[in-house]
Protein backbone atom coordinates (compact mmCIF):
# COMPACT_ATOMS: atom_id res chain seq x y z
CA UNK A 1 0.00 0.00 0.00
CA UNK A 2 1.53 3.09 -0.90
CA UNK A 3 1.11 5.95 0.94
CA UNK A 4 -0.57 9.45 0.31
CA UNK A 5 1.59 12.38 -1.09
CA UNK A 6 2.52 14.83 1.57
CA UNK A 7 1.17 18.57 1.10
CA UNK A 8 2.22 21.62 2.51
CA UNK A 9 1.09 25.45 1.98
CA UNK A 10 3.76 28.17 0.79
CA UNK A 11 4.31 31.06 3.16
CA UNK A 12 4.02 33.35 0.36
CA UNK A 13 1.25 32.51 -2.06
CA UNK A 14 -0.33 30.60 0.56
CA UNK A 15 -1.55 27.72 -1.80
CA UNK A 16 -1.54 24.12 -0.69
CA UNK A 17 1.48 22.33 -2.84
CA UNK A 18 3.36 18.27 -2.70
CA UNK A 19 6.21 18.63 -0.38
CA UNK A 20 8.48 18.09 -3.48
CA UNK A 21 7.98 21.56 -4.39
CA UNK A 22 9.33 22.95 -1.17
CA UNK A 23 12.65 21.27 -1.41
CA UNK A 24 15.69 24.38 -2.85
CA UNK A 25 18.38 23.42 -5.44
CA UNK A 26 20.86 22.76 -2.60
CA UNK A 27 17.87 19.93 -1.27
CA UNK A 28 17.18 21.14 1.87
CA UNK A 29 13.32 21.88 2.78
CA UNK A 30 12.09 25.37 2.46
CA UNK A 31 8.97 27.14 3.61
CA UNK A 32 8.15 29.06 0.16
CA UNK A 33 7.10 26.82 -2.88
CA UNK A 34 9.26 26.66 -5.78
CA UNK A 35 7.25 29.01 -8.10
CA UNK A 36 7.76 31.40 -5.30
CA UNK A 37 11.51 31.12 -4.91
CA UNK A 38 12.08 32.07 -8.46
CA UNK A 39 9.83 34.64 -8.71
CA UNK A 40 11.56 36.53 -5.53
CA UNK A 41 14.73 35.88 -7.29
CA UNK A 42 13.94 37.55 -10.51
CA UNK A 43 12.60 40.19 -8.56
CA UNK A 44 15.79 40.81 -6.52
CA UNK A 45 17.48 40.64 -9.57
CA UNK A 46 15.90 43.20 -11.59
CA UNK A 47 15.98 45.02 -8.35
CA UNK A 48 19.56 45.21 -7.84
CA UNK A 49 20.10 46.26 -11.60
CA UNK A 50 17.50 48.81 -11.47
CA UNK A 51 19.47 50.41 -8.46
CA UNK A 52 22.68 50.37 -10.24
CA UNK A 53 23.73 53.40 -12.26
CA UNK A 54 23.02 53.07 -16.16
CA UNK A 55 26.99 52.86 -16.74
CA UNK A 56 27.69 50.01 -14.53
CA UNK A 57 24.42 48.39 -15.27
CA UNK A 58 26.06 48.34 -19.04
CA UNK A 59 29.05 47.87 -18.30
CA UNK A 60 28.17 44.71 -16.77
CA UNK A 61 25.73 43.45 -19.22
CA UNK A 62 27.89 44.50 -22.31
CA UNK A 63 30.67 42.21 -20.91
CA UNK A 64 28.74 39.34 -20.90
CA UNK A 65 28.07 39.54 -24.45
CA UNK A 66 31.37 40.81 -25.45
CA UNK A 67 32.69 37.29 -23.73
CA UNK A 68 29.73 35.45 -25.67
CA UNK A 69 31.28 36.63 -28.94
CA UNK A 70 35.18 35.79 -27.68
CA UNK A 71 35.56 39.49 -28.48
CA UNK A 72 37.94 42.39 -26.21
CA UNK A 73 36.05 44.41 -23.67
CA UNK A 74 37.32 47.45 -22.22
CA UNK A 75 35.20 49.78 -19.61
CA UNK A 76 33.69 52.66 -21.61
CA UNK A 77 31.03 55.00 -20.82
CA UNK A 78 27.94 55.49 -22.47
CA UNK A 79 27.22 59.20 -21.20
CA UNK A 80 30.79 60.07 -22.15
CA UNK A 81 30.74 58.87 -25.48
CA UNK A 82 27.16 60.83 -26.19
CA UNK A 83 28.59 63.83 -24.80
CA UNK A 84 31.70 64.27 -26.72
CA UNK A 85 29.72 63.38 -29.75
CA UNK A 86 26.92 66.19 -28.94
CA UNK A 87 24.01 63.53 -28.59
CA UNK A 88 24.42 63.88 -32.58
CA UNK A 89 24.25 60.16 -34.97
CA UNK A 90 27.83 59.75 -36.61
CA UNK A 91 25.99 58.28 -39.45
CA UNK A 92 23.17 60.68 -40.38
CA UNK A 93 23.07 63.61 -37.98
CA UNK A 94 20.18 62.77 -35.83
CA UNK A 95 19.47 62.63 -32.27
CA UNK A 96 21.28 59.65 -31.15
CA UNK A 97 19.83 57.22 -28.38
CA UNK A 98 22.14 54.29 -29.51
CA UNK A 99 25.36 53.48 -29.42
CA UNK A 100 26.54 51.53 -32.19
CA UNK A 101 29.82 48.97 -33.04
CA UNK A 102 31.45 50.26 -35.73
CA UNK A 103 33.07 47.13 -36.61
CA UNK A 104 29.90 44.10 -35.26
CA UNK A 105 30.93 42.34 -32.65
CA UNK A 106 29.77 39.31 -33.93
CA UNK A 107 32.56 39.69 -36.58
CA UNK A 108 35.35 40.03 -34.47
CA UNK A 109 34.75 44.11 -33.33
CA UNK A 110 36.25 44.78 -30.24
CA UNK A 111 33.55 46.39 -27.05
CA UNK A 112 35.68 49.16 -26.91
CA UNK A 113 35.40 52.80 -27.26
CA UNK A 114 37.63 53.60 -30.30
CA UNK A 115 34.87 51.03 -31.85
CA UNK A 116 31.52 52.86 -30.61
CA UNK A 117 29.93 55.46 -32.19
CA UNK A 118 26.38 56.86 -31.03
CA UNK A 119 23.92 56.38 -33.88
CA UNK A 120 19.58 57.22 -33.82
CA UNK A 121 17.60 54.46 -33.74
CA UNK A 122 16.89 54.16 -37.53
CA UNK A 123 20.57 53.73 -38.42
CA UNK A 124 21.49 51.58 -35.57
CA UNK A 125 19.11 49.07 -36.77
CA UNK A 126 19.10 49.07 -40.10
CA UNK A 127 22.78 48.30 -39.76
CA UNK A 128 22.38 45.45 -37.40
CA UNK A 129 25.61 43.12 -37.48
CA UNK A 130 26.56 44.56 -41.09
CA UNK A 131 30.15 46.32 -41.42
CA UNK A 132 30.30 49.98 -43.06
CA UNK A 133 30.65 48.36 -46.43
CA UNK A 134 27.80 45.74 -46.43
CA UNK A 135 25.56 48.37 -44.98
CA UNK A 136 26.24 51.20 -47.79
CA UNK A 137 25.55 48.14 -50.31
CA UNK A 138 21.81 48.78 -49.17
CA UNK A 139 21.46 52.60 -50.01
CA UNK A 140 20.06 53.54 -53.34
CA UNK A 141 22.39 55.85 -55.33
CA UNK A 142 22.70 59.64 -53.77
CA UNK A 143 20.88 57.94 -50.32
CA UNK A 144 21.31 59.79 -46.75
CA UNK A 145 22.19 56.75 -44.20
CA UNK A 146 19.36 55.99 -42.34
CA UNK A 147 16.99 58.26 -43.59
CA UNK A 148 16.13 57.53 -47.42
CA UNK A 149 16.13 60.89 -48.43
CA UNK A 150 18.17 62.24 -51.05
CA UNK A 151 21.49 64.21 -50.59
Amino acid sequence: MSEAPQFKNCRLCGRRKAASDFINSKGKPSSACGTCRRKKAAQHARNYYRRMPPDQRHTLTHRKRAESYGVEHSPYSRSAIFTRWGYACAYCGEYATHLDHVHPLSKGGADAEHNIVPACQHCNLSKGAKTLAEWSETFGPQETPGTGLPF
